[in-house]
């Protein structure tokens, strides 16, 4: 699998090429005027030594969201249609989210970035949003990273590179040595080569056949190419864990390199200080220092520093070039879509910082990255062969250096304190007056080498409470919680602070509690209307606003936005206990996504209170909604069965793609297949004609969807596909009964 064929081949190139022009449309950088123009006729043989830095789990807008200058976004989209800010980001989290494939298509959302609320695993734990703490839309501020910021500043930053395969850690890994995954699409319970033999990884071919395989692969690695031409190379890593992906490549792992060139972590500043780095480095880390949610941001940031300043103040940083990047995207939410170049990926966006003395100063790169542009760029610069079409057709970062500037001289940084306490405010969504809320913790972390002694936890005020489990005494290394709770005892507004007084140089640590209390409520707070034909007005739906105060509410007005009507029976006097109905139609002037909302302004200190609307306005019809296909011997196909697809618009339809997608949100040719008549142009009012057929290769029920690509808003148009594979003769008797004329009344 590290080929594409035929048309594959094609569709690769075309999505390259056609992703390389939209990108070149990107925002120009603000700080150092025009941009060059193709590659600078420089000597990239100034660079003799390449390292590349993987850490965990980020977005570049968790990272970067701020940096001025880069196509970054302080807020984002949730399912409802929704835009929320991102919220200050923890240190560490109590939870990670989902971060496998299927969290990865949920939240793209073929495009639109707006379903990482979305994002759940099969452990509840895993989720962004529990009781609305929307945790994965949150992000970082230069004062919380201001060495990485100082490393974008005097340095290059990117705001194009994205993870080479929407799925998690190990395949991302892999495609850092190989520009390929191999098809793989999870992480193994025990990853490599020697792993137990019921070790599985779940594997798509370019097919979008489903596999499970053992995780120990025989494809060639960078490392073998540089091995095999006699270029020094190293992998600095800690043990057989998923971060560390050449334990899975059968060429190293079995053969004596596994102990010659792969080398624990602590040895890369080993190396870097006495100029014994190879020409080629990977550098991962694992636990404390690795950025992964469940980690210190801070304590990792500080080791990322410590490394650089022993290679910056050792014999090689003259002709080092860094790259330090983030695996996967952890959950956290992005606005960039990520190109769909092939059936694996890209993945999500994800920071990406180069260092060098040849690198621009300050210079932000809208060039199109991913994982696989570092092993073209070494190839370019050793003149070796590519591993497979990614690294063949990938950018090679040359636009992001200039060989003729003057060298840049080493930026050493001082590591900065990391406060025990894992953030420094927590908001508290509006609460019903005397209503406790769920919980939101604060983690106080022990960074340091002795003790951390803890004097006093409290809350100013009594709208908050807390409740800990923190000892006198926390040991080097360990952690306890601080849970607040918010009661407001009126409403309106409340502001208080959380105050920790330990042994730590920064204490107090303060943590800035608010939330708002209200004695009135609308339920549900939310009303969604689905998808409506553009002009047309859907089924009205109703919420209920209720006055929980001891007086009589006074209801001065209701302000309905969006493409939205409203009708009330609300008096301008609400009883203290009584309740009134709001009701709301959608009417969608236009395709798409359509929020709206309605604002009750009233006489409650928590006011004013909103109703959030939502709704898809559509122009394209589907009928019928869903295809149900009986029984069918596994190996034998269907007869086929019809869908209409109609342009209810007033102006032609493009429509240019259909396609069958699998339970994991890969395209597939198995199973289900389809013909239509509907690609191009289809004129207002006209219909055409999709034909699936079921031809299942394996027995019990099957799931797909056909996608259909077009140009309205609510694009793609999906139509859920179910049907039974049997390995028994009988489902051709069932297949006889269920389209006999009495069943088709």
């Amino acid at each position: 699998m590290s080929h594409l064929t035929g048309r594959k081949w094609l569709k690769f190139n075309i999505a390259i090429v056609v992703y390389s022009l939209l990108c070149a449309d990107a925002p120009a950088q603000q700080s150092d005027g025009p941009q060059p123009q193709g590659r600078p006729a420089q000597d990239v043989t100034a660079l003799t030594h390449f390292v590349f830095i993987v850490k965990e789990n980020r977005t570049f807008d968790n990272y970067f969201g701020t940096y001025p200058g880069a196509d970054g976004a302080t807020s984002g989209t949730i399912s409802t249609g929704q835009v929320i800010p991102l919220a200050q980001a923890a240190d560490l989290l109590t939870r990670d989210f989902g971060h496998d494939w299927l969290s990865a298509v949920t939240a793209v959302d073929g495009g639109k970035m707006d379903r990482f609320d979305l994002i759940k695993q099969a452990m509840p734990p895993f989720a962004c949003n529990i009781n609305n703490d929307y945790l994965c839309y949150t992000q970082f501020t230069q004062q919380d990273i201001p060495n990485y910021f100082s490393y974008a500043q005097h340095f290059v930053l990117s705001d194009r590179t994205f993870s080479s395969i929407q799925a998690e850690s190990f395949p991302n890994h892999l495609y850092t040595v190989a520009a390929q995954a191999g098809g793989v699409i999870t992480n193994p319970g025990i990853p490599g080569c020697d792993a137990p033999p019921e070790t599985l990884v779940t594997v798509i071919d370019d097919q979008g056949k489903i596999t499970k395989q053992y995780p120990c692969f025989t494809f060639p690695t960078l490392a073998d190419t540089l091995q095999a031409a006699g270029i020094s190379w190293k992998y600095y890593a800690d043990g057989e864990t998923i971060w560390n992906p050449l334990d899975a490549i059968d060429s190293i792992r079995n053969s004596s390199l596994w102990t010659t060139n792969v080398v624990p972590s602590s040895q890369f500043a080993v190396d870097a200080a006495s100029g014994n780095l190879p020409a080629v480095s990977w550098l991962v880390t694992t636990g404390a220092y690795m950025e992964h949610p469940s980690h210190s941001v801070c304590v990792g940031e500080n080791w990322t520093v410590q490394q650089l300043n022993t290679l910056m103040q050792g014999p090689a940083w003259p002709s080092t070039a860094v790259f330090i990047t983030w695996d996967d995207f952890g959950g956290f939410y992005d606005h960039v879509p990520p190109p769909q170049i092939d059936e694996w990926g890209l993945g999500p966006r994800v920071p990406l910082l180069i260092i060098s003395p040849y690198a621009k100063p300050g210079y932000i790169s809208h060039t199109l990255y991913e994982f696989s542009s570092f092993l073209k760029l070494v190839e370019e610069r050793f003149n070796l062969a590519p591993l497979t079409l990614r690294d063949a057709n990938a950018n090679d970062m040359l636009d992001s250096f200039d060989f003729t500037q003057q060298p840049l001289p080493p930026l050493i940084l001082q590591p900065h304190n990391c406060s025990p306490v894992s953030t420094t405010s927590l908001l508290f969504p509006p609460r019903r007056v005397g209503q406790p809320s769920p919980v939101k913790t604060v983690i106080v972390s022990n960074y340091g080498t002795a003790s951390l002694d803890i004097s006093s936890i409290a809350i100013q005020g009594a709208d908050f409470t807390q409740t800990n489990n923190c000892p006198a005494s926390v040991r080097p290394g360990q952690n306890c919680t601080v849970s607040v709770t918010f009661s407001p005892l009126v409403a309106g507004p409340a502001a208080e602070t959380l105050t920790i007084t330990d042994s730590d140089p920064t204490s107090p640590q303060i943590v800035n509690l608010t939330g708002t209390g209200t004695n009135v409520t609308i339920f549900p707070s939310l009303l969604n209307f689905g998808i409506q034909t553009v002009g047309k007005t859907g089924t009205g739906k109703t919420a209920t606003l209720t006055n929980f105060g001891t007086t009589t509410l006074r209801i001065s007005r209701m302000v309905v936005g969006g493409d939205y009507t409203r009708t009330s029976n609300c008096p301008v006097q609400l009883a203290p206990g009584a309740s009134c109905t709001i009701s709301a139609r959608f009417t969608p002037a236009a395709t798409g996504t359509r929020y709206g909302s309605i604002t009750v302004t009233d006489g409650d200190a928590g006011g004013p209170h909103i109703l959030n609307l939502t709704g898809v306005g559509t122009q394209v019809s589907v009928s019928p909604s869903g295809l149900i296909f009986p029984s069918q011997v596994v190996g034998t196909s269907s007869s086929p069965l019809d869908l209409t697809l109609t342009n209810l618009g007033s102006t032609p339809l493009g429509v240019s793609n259909v396609s069958i997608i699998g339970d994991l949100g890969q395209i597939i040719l198995f199973n289900f297949t389809q013909t239509n008549n509907c690609l191009g142009s289809l004129d207002p009012g006209a219909s055409c004609t999709l034909s699936v057929t079921f031809t299942p290769v394996t027995t019990g029920k099957i799931t797909g969807t056909l996608s259909i690509l077009d140009s309205d808003g609510d694009s793609p148009q999906k139509v859920p596909l179910t049907g039974t594979g049997s390995s028994s003769a009988a489902a051709q008797l069932g297949k006889s009964l269920d389209s006999s004329p009495q069943d088709a009344r």
